[in-house]
Formats: structure tokens, C-alpha cells, sequence
């Protein structure tokens, strides 16, 4: 059966702490869409950055603290499918589509011959607006990032969402992992394209000549990406290598290009090595 989706596909994003644009992201696909369930995990309300949206198109949870990627995307999952979505358009909120890439991107999906056994779909993020050539219209894929995903609400349901206990970072790993552990697939529309926009991006140069872009994170962040990647080889094994390699990839970036609190952002790689051996999940406790 095809996806409807202006009654199938209901959108989740999750807000924190988000600009007037990054709020305005939403816009991008809201018309397109049943609805939009807006999760925000900020401390103060941004109701405000509704103002002049259509009231009947999207529905606003303020969490009013913090509680995580996961939990937000769980609450806001639980909320679609208490509204009858059938798939459920997951979006960060620097997370924008074209419309006609959006259109483009249902028709695919409708077009792909094994629809019934997919828990997963998702476009390529553009950057720069750079257009690849590939050789297939869809590929298979290990995982995928959860942006622009379309994620159906019968697998959100044998999963049981996503793991509260993760917080932030590998977040969308995991769910793709356990998604095909379940027999499902995570299918990659090679010519669908979400605009997402980096993190934040800091120009360091290589041996004081080679100029490179570097997204910057805080070395907080650096804590949950090292202990949930390790949880992630212990609970699927068949994946280590995919994972060993992210893990090693991350502790070059680090100390190759990362020039700001490299020694903070180190010893936080040190406590989610130590935390993820002794099982200690959810959010840091920073001091």
C-alpha cells in the first residue's frame, strides 16, 4: 500500500534553544505533511516563534528542560502515533527541505518495490548544494543520520523507540542497528536531498599552510559520541567493525585538527571510555 502523506506521515522535530530561521525550518515541510508534533527539549518556552503558523497544521510539547535527543524523538513518536500515523518524518530542527525535493522524495519511497520491508527511508544531506551522481536509486545502507528520515510507526513500535538511556550522539546508530536486527531495512533515495546545516564550522589550518573546515563540538559531546559508540559494540556485535572504525576516525579528528580544549575534550573521550565499561548511562553529570 502507498504512503498518503498528507494523512499517513506525521513530522516530529526537535527543538533546543532554536534561531528564528532554524524555527522557521519548518515551514520547509509543513504543508506537505498531516502534521507537525514540535518537541521542545529547551528551558524557556518558543511558542513565540510560532507566531502566524497555522495552528491546525503542527502541535507544540515544551518539555521545559533538557531530557535528550532520544527522549524527545520517543515523546514525539508516541504523540504520532497516537494521531494515527502510519510514518513518521523525523527532522532536526537546521534541518530544511526544498519542497520539490520533499515531493520527490515521497513519490521514491512509493516507487520502491519492497515497501512493507523498510523501518527506514532516508534522503542524502546536502551541504553546499553540491549534486553526486550515483549508480542506483537506493541502497541498502547500516545506518543513517535521523534527519529526514521516515521511519514507519510499526517498527517505532517493535523497537520501543529509541534509547532514552543514549541522551545524545549515536542515537540514530542504534535505531537503525536494532531496526535490522528485527529483520527490517534501512533504504538510503540517493536522489532525495535534505539542506542541513552543519554544526559549527571552524577553519584550522594544516601545518600552518592547508586551510580545512572543521565542525567544532564542545568536549562534552565528545563524552556521549566515545561511551555510546562503545555500547554499541557490545550490543551488536556483528557491527564492530563498522563502529571500531568510527571510533578510531573520531580520536584522529581529534588530535589532528581539534585545537580548541584538546586536553578537556580528551579526558571527556577518557570518562565515556570508563563510563561505558561501567555501564553508566543517561545524561553527564558535569560538575
Amino acid at each position: 500500500m502507498q504512503i498518503n502523506p498528507l494523512t499517513d506521515v506525521i513530522a516530529v522535530v526537535v527543538w533546543y534553544n532554536p534561531t528564528v530561521e532554524q524555527a522557521q525550518n519548518i515551514l520547509s515541510y509543513m504543508h506537505d505533511v498531516y502534521r507537525v508534533i514540535i518537541i521542545d527539549n529547551s528551558i524557556a518556552s518558543n511558542a513565540h516563534l510560532l507566531v502566524g503558523a497555522d495552528q491546525e497544521l503542527y502541535e507544540y510539547i515544551p518539555l521545559k528542560r533538557n531530557l535528550g535527543i532520544a527522549t524527545a524523538l520517543n515523546r514525539g513518536c508516541e504523540e504520532a502515533i497516537r494521531l494515527k500515523a502510519k510514518w513518521i518524518l523525523t527532522m532536526d530542527q537546521d534541518s530544511r527541505w526544498e519542497r520539490e525535493q520533499l515531493l520527490s522524495y515521497f513519490d521514491q519511497i512509493n516507487s520502491f518495490s519492497a515497501l512493507h520491508e523498510v523501518g527506514v527511508f532516508s534522503p542524502r544531506q546536502t551541504y553546499n548544494g553540491q549534486v553526486v551522481k550515483y549508480s542506483h536509486a537506493y541502497e541498502d545502507k547500516i545506518a543513517v543520520m535521523t534527519s529526514g528520515c521516515l521511519i514507519s510507526a510499526n517498527g517505532f513500535l517493535l523497537t520501543q523507540g529509541f534509547r532514552d538511556e543514549f541522551f545524545i550522539d549515536e542515537v540514530d546508530n542504534e535505531y537503525c542497528m536494532h531496526i535490522k536486527q528485527l529483520g527490517m531495512r534501512v533504504v538510503i533515495v540517493n536522489y532525495a536531498r535534505l539542506t542541513h546545516q552543519l554544526g559549527e564550522l571552524r577553519i584550522i589550518k594544516l601545518f600552518g599552510i592547508l586551510e580545512k573546515e572543521y565542525i567544532y563540538h564542545p568536549p562534552f559531546r565528545y563524552y556521549y559520541m566515545v561511551r555510546n559508540i562503545l555500547v554499541l559494540m557490545k550490543l551488536y556485535p556483528g557491527h564492530r567493525k563498522f563502529f571500531s572504525k568510527r571510533l578510531k576516525k573520531l580520536i584522529k579528528r581529534i588530535l589532528l585538527y581539534h585545537n580548541w580544549n584538546k586536553i578537556e575534550t580528551l579526558k571527556m573521550c577518557l570518562k565515556g571510555w570508563q563510563d561505558a565499561h561501567r555501564n553508566i548511562m543517561g545524561q553527564l553529570n558535569e560538575p
